[in-house]
């Protein structure tokens, strides 16, 4: 009798469907959310950095102004721009900026870090330091020497960084796959303000 029964539900096809679309389903769904997040995440990088982009070009010409009103206006831009997309939870936009005489003051001069440590050693007695890039040729390893404000005066160069931190469409699904419901994207930029003030 147990083996008519198991012969029987063998032959069986009623019901075959269901099954196999409960074994797929899941993985179809991932797949699905996961582009769709995917697609929401690339628009809301680009319009970031569109918005990025658009405000520190009008900081930049805009020399006229007073230094906190140029900024109050590029904090304005890039929200207004960012106004679509919901922020995780808890979480803000940061924006910072950095202001540098040139461009070749804006970075470090990089170096070989020979002995592993993280840190240049420089020369001390005998021990003529770790190798470095010595841009300027002055014989020194220079790191980035940043000017006092926040977007600078005619000429000077300006760092910009954004990070935005999303909400994810499908956040249940999206902490299963990633680990977290939050995406942190960042914006980076720099430029050189206008020459002049204007009139």
């Amino acid at each position: 009798m147990k083996a008519s029964l198991l012969r029987r539900l063998a032959r069986e096809r009623r019901g075959a469907t269901i099954v196999e679309f409960a074994l797929v389903a899941p993985v179809l769904i991932l797949l699905i959310s996961g582009t769709v997040e995917l697609g929401y995440l690339a628009l809301v990088k680009s319009s970031l950095e569109t918005g990025v982009a658009r405000a520190a070009r009008a900081a930049r010409v805009d020399l006229t102004a007073d230094e906190s009103e140029r900024d109050g206006k590029l904090r304005a831009r890039i929200a207004d721009q960012m106004l679509p997309f919901t922020t995780a939870p808890g979480k803000e936009m940061v924006i910072e900026t950095r202001v540098y005489r040139t461009f070749g003051a804006s970075y470090p001069e990089s170096w070989e870090d020979v002995n592993g440590n993280g840190i240049y050693d420089g020369p001390s007695g005998s021990n003529p330091g770790e190798p470095f890039d010595d841009r300027n040729r002055n014989g020194r390893k220079d790191n980035a020497v940043q000017e006092a404000g926040a977007l600078g005066g005619p000429g000077d160069v300006v760092s910009y960084h954004v990070s935005y931190p999303v909400q994810l469409l499908f956040g249940g699904l999206s902490a299963a796959w990633s680990g977290s419901e939050t995406v942190t994207l960042e914006s980076d930029l720099v430029l050189r303000n206008e020459p002049i003030r204007g009139i």
